[in-house]
């Protein structure tokens, strides 16, 4: 099914509620995925992975990391990364019931794996996988590093890195074309747009505002082919990625913060808000204006809006919709939606 085809022909409204899992984990959700046959993945602060039946939705693996997930997500070839607070990683193969390690991988240096291991200074933010399947992650006061699929292998060697300057911290990567890639840096609030081949930045924005960056692990989508999201609390900044410089600010009239950002596809979006709302915009490219068109859930003012932050969405096959709930720092549930049967 063409997902831009599919998202310009539905909304939300297509959706009904199938489920909700309430209190799978102890600690805020911080990714949700879907598995290559439908299944559910999610991790949390709690140091859990767990994997439901796409039938019963009950618990059917449950891996349990070291330390707190920072951030999960699964490879086009169904492998799911790990990424935790602290210097490792994990790769993991996932079959039927069961599941396997297929590799640990310690991209930081062995002078910040020892200080890691005593400390919690080292974190594996995130993983983008790039359009040529290599990936690359992002490491907490370190660098970018990247990593390419072995020949005939599932496991991955290390290529090369980025390293950026001493306390600048890389939060997000968004691929453009032409191996350039956009930057984010959320607490020194700059955008930077580095080119690959030379290895080098070649142009930075300064963002001024105090909350144009979220907290999300996701910052940055490229909404079409030219112009960026970089994703704040209450407002999206949309940048010219051909001229590199702000070209406007829109401001959300949507009680509550923006939590997360899932693209749909070309133009269209989801956004997770602090008060366990999604809701769905259309963007105008022209008029480089964002246009409500549908919404699931309750809005609250800023005054009596609850804690509970939607943290992550994920959509299989534009059939199903999974989304955090009543997610805060004691427990956390998922709400299902599926596609409404004609």
């Amino acid at each position: 099914m063409d997902k831009n085809n599919f998202w310009n022909n539905h909304t939300l409204n297509n959706f009904q509620q199938l489920a909700i899992l309430k209190n799978v984990h102890s600690f805020k959700i911080s990714s949700l995925c879907f598995l290559k046959d439908g299944r559910i993945a999610s991790s949390s602060g709690d140091n859990n992975l767990f994997i439901y039946s796409k039938i019963t939705f009950k618990i059917e693996i449950r891996i349990r990391e070291k330390l707190r997930i920072f951030y999960m997500n699964i490879t086009k070839d169904g492998i799911l990364i790990t990424c935790l607070n602290a210097t490792y990683l994990n790769l993991y193969e996932i079959k039927g019931k069961t599941y396997s390690i297929i590799q640990t991988i310690i991209p930081y240096t062995f002078f910040h794996n020892i200080i890691g291991k005593m400390t919690d200074l080292f974190i594996i933010q995130k993983f983008i996988e790039l359009k040529n399947g290599d990936i690359v992650f992002l490491l907490w006061q370190y660098a970018l590093c990247f990593y390419r699929k072995k020949e005939n292998s599932k496991e991955y060697s290390y290529i090369n890195k980025f390293k950026q300057k001493f306390n600048e911290n890389i939060t997000d990567l968004c691929e453009l074309d032409d191996k350039q890639y956009c930057l984010s840096f959320k607490y020194e609030h700059l955008i930077k747009f580095l080119d690959w081949d030379k290895k080098k930045i070649i142009s930075t924005i300064k963002i001024d505002e105090l909350f144009a960056f979220t907290y999300s692990a996701n910052q940055l989508h490229l909404i079409n082919k030219k112009d960026l999201f970089l994703i704040g609390e209450s407002k999206i900044t949309i940048i010219d990625t051909k001229k590199k410089e702000i070209i406007k600010k829109i401001e959300l009239d949507i009680s509550g913060y923006l939590s997360c950002v899932y693209k749909l596809s070309d133009n269209i979006l989801l956004a997770g808000f602090w008060n366990k709302y999604i809701a769905q915009f259309e963007y105008d490219e022209n008029k480089k204006n964002l246009k409500l068109i549908s919404n699931i859930g309750k809005k609250y003012s800023h005054s009596n809006s609850p804690l509970f932050s939607v943290t992550s969405i994920s959509i299989f096959n534009n059939s199903l919709i999974v989304y955090s709930y009543d997610n805060d720092d004691r427990n956390s549930s998922l709400i299902i939606h599926q596609l409404k049967r004609k």
